[in-house]
């Protein structure tokens, strides 16, 4: 994960505001930038994933406008095309896409992502700053007003302390502009009911999920896998072993030598064929078994998507599609943050298949 931050406006205290931004450093422990837009801040921390070389760097810059992103964009292969006639690239970084898509198509570029994404925009033309989510919010963004009304982005809630009173999450699936937070895309909106039948609908599911999990595979950097031994993770790995041309590594962490997790990750483990690593848990044994992996891919979200044991009692499938909406809304707020807050802060990039937007759709719509 990275860590962005943006003052919109001047900034009379550039003291607290470095102090607010540091506090996050090990998100993004590679380089550190603050860019002067002559109206505000955009600050960057670099966890180098994509494009490893400075070239990477952020905030890019085109025309007098600025960009920094904490995110992945997928399929920014078929973007960089499209756009490569009006363009001239300098990067290999996938977000080096953003400010381009943004000076053609505006605000509505945020529904043509595909993307685990949290971006601060300054727009050098109009002097104004734009912020947009991910629709399932699984990269964090918190804002709040500084004493003259003055409001500040960043990754995390404690880069804010000092600068803002109060602090709120986000809203994931927005954008913000002109001081209003627009909703582009409603993730557990359904607009038209899928009436595929069962086979078809496992087949899709199949097909989709095995579709997310590749895009994710996509990386400089190199790539893990959590691995509990539970369906989730399980079906994530089973998949990437298949796609990896070498064995993947999995990584399983237990609180004691007997623990259940550890048992049935090593039957997964020895069944896909992966280089396997048990951590029995101390901060220090997890961190040097990672060893040079940065970016690891989790089973979260699909408990949300397909129910627990207790929505297996559901009076009704209206009232099951009503808690599964409720549980998709407030993903921001606790599974998808638990990942973020225990990787991140370990300089650890976490991907999640199951939170595929074309996959959630789908199953929204079963």
């Amino acid at each position: 994960m990275c860590s962005i931050i943006g003052y919109c406006g001047i900034c009379d205290d550039l003291d607290e505001f470095q102090k607010g931004f540091d506090k996050t450093i090990s998100r993004g422990p590679d380089d550190s930038r603050i860019v002067d837009t002559g109206n505000g801040l955009l600050g960057f921390h670099r966890l180098a994933i994509m494009g490893l070389t400075a070239s990477g760097m952020q905030p890019f810059s085109l025309g007098g406008s600025y960009v920094v992103c904490n995110g992945e964009i997928f399929g920014f292969e078929r973007l960089r095309e499209s756009l490569s006639d009006r363009y001239t690239f300098q990067s290999d970084s996938d977000c080096e896409v953003l400010l381009p898509l943004y000076e053609t198509y505006g605000t509505e570029m945020f529904r043509m992502l595909d993307a685990e994404f949290a971006c601060i925009i300054y727009d050098g033309k109009t002097q104004e700053y734009i912020a947009a989510r991910d629709p399932i919010g699984i990269r964090p963004l918190y804002y709040g007003y500084d004493k003259k009304g003055i409001i500040v982005f960043a990754s995390e809630a404690k880069n804010l302390i000092g600068l803002c009173e109060k602090i709120r999450p986000f809203p994931p699936g927005h954008y913000y502009k002109d001081g209003e937070f627009v909703c582009y895309c409603d993730i557990t909106k359904v607009d038209e009911i899928c009436q595929d039948d069962l086979e078809q609908v496992c087949a899709n599911i199949r097909e989709k999920l095995v579709t997310g999990i590749e895009k994710r595979l996509v990386a400089d950097a190199k790539v893990g896998f959590l691995l509990s031994g539970g369906l989730d993770s399980s079906l994530v790995c089973a998949v990437a072993a298949r796609k990896s041309k070498t064995p993947i590594r999995t990584f399983a962490i237990g609180m004691q030598k007997d623990a259940i997790d550890l048992k049935y990750a090593k039957e997964v483990a020895d069944y896909i064929g992966s280089e396997h690593t048990e951590v029995i848990i101390t901060k220090e044994d997890v961190l040097s078994a990672l060893e040079d992996v940065r970016v690891l891919l989790t089973g979260e979200i699909s408990d949300e998507l397909f129910g627990y044991k207790y929505t297996d009692f559901a009076p009704s499938a209206q009232a099951f599609q009503k808690e599964s909406e409720k549980r998709v809304r407030e993903l921001h707020m606790y599974d998808v943050l638990r990942a973020d807050r225990c990787i991140s802060v370990n300089s650890l990039e976490a991907r999640v298949p199951f939170g595929d937007l074309d996959f959630v759709r789908y199953v929204m719509a079963i």
